[in-house]
């Protein structure tokens, strides 16, 4: 008996998918993603914020 092939998502069923649903494609194959922890979020947000202020206020030593 033959192995049942994946079915393969289109760029359509993608973005048919709800605007909260973290998801991506790999290889046709659809991968719902995790939310990341509140801590990454706020590492994300002071990391941004250093590198914005740096690039528009630089200080030269």
């Amino acid at each position: 008996m033959p192995a049942l092939q994946p079915q393969l998502t289109s760029l359509e069923q993608y973005e048919a998918l709800p605007e909260n649903i973290r998801a991506e494609i790999f290889d046709g194959q659809i991968y719902y993603l995790a939310s990341p922890p509140q801590e990454h979020q706020t590492i994300s947000m002071e990391l941004s914020t250093i590198l914005n202020t740096y690039t528009k206020y630089p200080v030269f030593l």
